[in-house]
């Protein structure tokens, strides 16, 4: 029998208690790229990461991040590296944070991961628009939203307080689009009372802020379509001025017999008086690039209809201006204005003379006194610069302001204006309508 040395006995056991250890541990390891995840965006998002791993392999995901995930989510690695993606489901709330973990032979190694801000961002509430006092709302309420993913549905409600006596918001929902975009939300009604009124807004139950808003009376308001403003020549001109004013104002000479402003949105036209016994009114032209008609009576107007919004009485307003014609015309013009061209005040500034006609008295009420053609442009005595506040109130419609042939006088003083229908008159320089301010 062969005799065993005891060193070779106690190395045989050292070697079988080594291989034990070995085998329980199977010299299993996991090392991971990263242990740090971010995503920048709200969006569902993934990310590569690298690992080396001897052994098998499972990630961990807890319960309360199961918007976490990873591909693969087991295997056996063999010690080279290899990829696994971790991805993030789309956010719909506030930026959040999960730790998921990667196991190896029982032990956990963790990887923190950080997704951005997916709650739906909604701007401040904004008015667009004026709220004024006895006129219909044509305001909204406005406000915006960022960060949608573009299959959400709001409700959205706002709550108005205040001086809000006759408007109301109706709730509704919106279907939103994918990143940002702007709600309006009509606001209805007429206020009846000026001061300050409150809007609340809300979506899904949840405040994002509120709107306070002036709401006008009249007076307050800037007075809208004034200036308003009509050129001619400013001089006795020739063909090159006669051929641009017919080329500005081709209406002059046709049915219309209308004169629009080139400046604003108005008219000139001539209104014959009621129960005329001359002849009518005729031959409109461009003479000497001035608006040229013949034909004006006693009480006939030269008529200026301005469609104006939140005039008040009180409103101050100019109103300048030039006449030429010839001397068997008409002489004298009294300025008027008007809310509804039935009803006329007379602005102040007028002057009050009296003429001897055929040895006969005659006053004459008037603005402007129009100049026969030698005189013109020179003498000041044919033109007009009238300022005066107006007693009428006009929220929204047309101001009416007429020249009107106040008295029964030629230009030259020394007859009545003939019943044929007297001699010419025309337009000359600018005339224009502004606020006074």
């Amino acid at each position: 029998m062969k005799r065993i040395n005891k060193w070779t006995l106690l190395l045989t056991a050292s070697y079988c208690v080594l291989a034990v250890g070995c085998k329980d541990d199977e010299g299993s390891y996991l090392v991971r790229e990263t242990d740090v995840i971010q995503f920048s965006s709200n969006l569902a998002s993934s990310q590569r990461i690298t690992l080396r791993c001897n052994g098998a392999w499972r990630s961990v995901v807890p319960e309360d991040a199961q918007w976490l995930s990873t591909t693969p989510s087991e295997g056996v690695g063999t010690g080279e590296f290899e990829w696994i993606t971790v991805s993030a489901t789309h956010n719909r709330s506030a930026e959040r944070t999960a730790t998921l973990y990667l196991e190896c032979n029982g032990v956990q190694y963790p990887i923190t991961v950080t997704q951005a801000n997916g709650a739906i961002i909604y701007g401040t509430p904004t008015l667009d628009g004026n709220l004024i006092e006895g006129e219909a709302s044509e305001a909204s309420i406005r406000f915006t939203y960022s960060n949608a993913y573009g299959d959400e549905t709001i409700a959205v409600k706002c709550t108005p307080s205040g001086d809000c006596d006759g408007l109301s918001v109706a709730g509704t929902s919106f279907e939103l689009t994918n990143g940002g975009a702007t709600l309006a939300l009509d606001i209805e009604g007429t206020p009846t009372k000026p001061g300050y009124a409150t809007f609340a807004v809300s979506v899904d139950d949840q405040p994002i802020g509120e709107v306070r808003a002036k709401v006008y009376s009249v007076s307050e308001m800037p007075v809208e379509g004034l200036p308003v403003q009509w050129r001619f020549s400013e001089i006795m001109g020739g063909d090159p001025e006669k051929t641009d004013l017919q080329k500005r104002q081709p209406e002059w000479t046709t049915d219309k017999h209308t004169l629009n402003s080139d400046v604003g949105s108005a008219t000139i036209t001539v209104v014959e008086a009621e129960g005329k016994t001359a002849t009518a009114l005729n031959s409109w032209g461009y003479n000497n690039g001035h608006a040229y008609i013949k034909g004006l009576y006693y009480n006939d107007y030269w008529l200026m209809t301005i469609p104006v919004k939140y005039v008040a009485s009180g409103t101050v307003l100019n109103a300048k201006g030039c006449f030429g014609g010839s001397g068997s015309a008409a002489a004298f013009f009294l300025l008027e204005y008007s809310a509804d061209g039935l009803t006329w005040h007379q602005a102040d500034g007028a002057k009050t003379e009296t003429f001897t006609i055929k040895e006969k008295p005659v006053e004459a009420i008037y603005h402007v006194q129009a100049c026969d053609v030698p005189k013109f442009p020179d003498d000041a005595a044919c033109s007009f610069d009238c300022t005066f506040p107006v007693e009428v109130d006009i929220p929204n419609g047309n101001l009416y302001i007429r020249l009107r042939v106040s008295a029964n006088i030629r230009i030259t003083q020394n007859n009545t204006i003939t019943t044929g229908g007297g001699g010419s008159n025309r337009l000359a320089k600018t005339w224009s309508v502004s606020v006074v301010e």
